[in-house]
């Protein structure tokens, strides 16, 4: 446990509360007010293996300095080396070639107040924009600053020439990130590096700076004009038709001649439950309409998907079977658990949660597992091959997949019989 803070969290929610304390030698001029604009951001391709992955906290001050930190809680198993030339060097590469706009639309459930940690201030929660954040955060610190919208134009700028700071925050000293943040300045990053260690007591919240490297230019960056706007958080949901528009046109083909067609045949008339990523297919089973198969695009975090396959247009295609459905329509465990095997032998596998996808399908699964969630398996035979792109075997592996998933609506009435029995 550490010595200072209750969790990951706590450590996180506190040195946002103590940005008065964040080093002057960190800031642009000394007596600049530091905001802290962005918490778990989301940064494309950048998660470990691959997948996105989540910078810790973000800053700016009232002159447009930028700082990403990366906080470690609590005695890292990682080596200095491992966070600071794996892990901050996809962070900084992803901050480098995503868009402005991409980066702002993660900032705003955090700076609006709606995740479990929360900014410096309350601010708006009806703010349209990042610009309008800082003139609020301005206002509020009275800060004798250029607009808001100017200093956006800096972060912009700053992330796009990668001058921006990269900082590594513990709560213990660690010789192993001493040296690979040495390395890191010299070798990778031309911004300013820092490693720091909090060590707060009841005098107040104390930064040990351990290693600061200021950056080549720590000059006034002057930005282009940029927008800042929020992306609404409601995207349209997938419908039948829909998905046709976000999926690469070989899985278009694959929905159009395998797989609409051999739902139809089952029953379905094309009624379904829309959501984010996918529909739930309902397919009529004993009189009953049943949501038994999830039909969508692959999750964005898919690690063993790359970038193109997860833009519209050019997405891949999942198909999902539901057994807690089928559990709650038969009641029969042992005949989840016989068609889990099934499919498994096809590819398919639990979510890796909980070990589930070296489980489901090779051992018996229990009533209450299934239960706990939707149930529903995925195709991921093999760490580098997930879900359906259009591939060569995609069509073939489809195809006996709906003849097991025919064969078990086919049997669910029996099913349902026996185990009422």
């Amino acid at each position: 446990m550490s010595r200072h803070f209750a969790n990951e969290a706590d450590f996180h929610q506190r040195i946002i509360l103590n940005h008065d304390a964040f080093p002057a030698l960190f800031r642009g001029e000394p007596a600049a007010h530091t905001l802290f604009w962005a918490h778990e951001l989301t940064l494309h391709d950048a998660g470990r293996g691959g997948g996105n992955g989540s910078a810790d906290l973000l800053t700016v001050d009232d002159t447009g300095m930028v700082w990403l930190i990366e906080v470690k809680f609590n005695f890292s198993l990682e080596s200095g080396r491992q966070v600071w030339h794996g892990q901050l060097a996809r962070y900084r590469k992803a901050l480098m070639t995503m868009s402005w706009q991409e980066i702002v639309r993660y900032t705003h459930r955090f700076l609006t107040g709606f995740e479990q940690t929360k900014p410096q201030l309350s601010l708006r929660a009806e703010a349209v924009s990042l610009e309008e954040c800082i003139v609020e955060w301005l206002a509020a610190v009275k800060a004798d600053a250029a607009p808001g919208g100017s200093i956006a134009s800096k972060m912009a700028e700053r992330l796009r020439a990668g001058n921006f700071g990269i900082m590594l925050v513990s709560d213990y000293f660690n010789a192993s990130d001493l040296a690979e943040a040495e390395s890191f300045a010299h070798s990778v990053h031309a911004g300013p590096v820092a490693y720091a260690v909090v060590d707060p007591d009841p005098a107040g919240f104390h930064w040990h700076v351990k290693y600061f490297q200021p950056g080549t230019d720590q000059g006034l960056v002057k930005g282009a004009y940029v927008t800042s706007d929020f992306v609404p958080e409601k995207m349209p949901l997938v419908t039948p038709a829909r998905l046709r528009s976000l999926v690469s046109p070989a899985c278009r083909n694959l929905l159009d001649t395998l797989v609409y067609p051999r739902l139809r045949a089952l029953g379905w008339n094309e009624r379904h439950v829309a959501k984010r990523s996918a529909f739930d297919a309902v397919i009529p089973v004993g009189g009953r309409p049943l949501p038994l198969l999830v039909v969508g695009t692959s999750e964005l975090d898919a690690k063993a998907l790359e970038r193109h396959a997860k833009i519209d247009g050019g997405q891949t295609l999942k198909i999902n079977p539901r057994f807690k459905v089928v559990l709650n329509q038969t009641g029969n465990l042992a005949f989840v658990n016989a068609y889990m095997k099934r499919f498994y032998e096809l590819g398919w596998r639990g979510r890796r949660r909980e070990n589930k996808h070296l489980r489901w399908g090779v051992t018996d699964i229990s009533a209450a597992e299934i239960s706990a969630s939707e149930a529903a398996m995925i195709y991921y035979p093999a760490a580098d091959r997930r879900d359906h792109s259009g591939r060569e075997g995609d069509a073939e592996n489809l195809s006996g997949f709906f003849a097991a998933f025919e064969e078990m609506i086919a049997s669910m009435p029996e099913a349902t019989t026996k185990a009422l029995g």
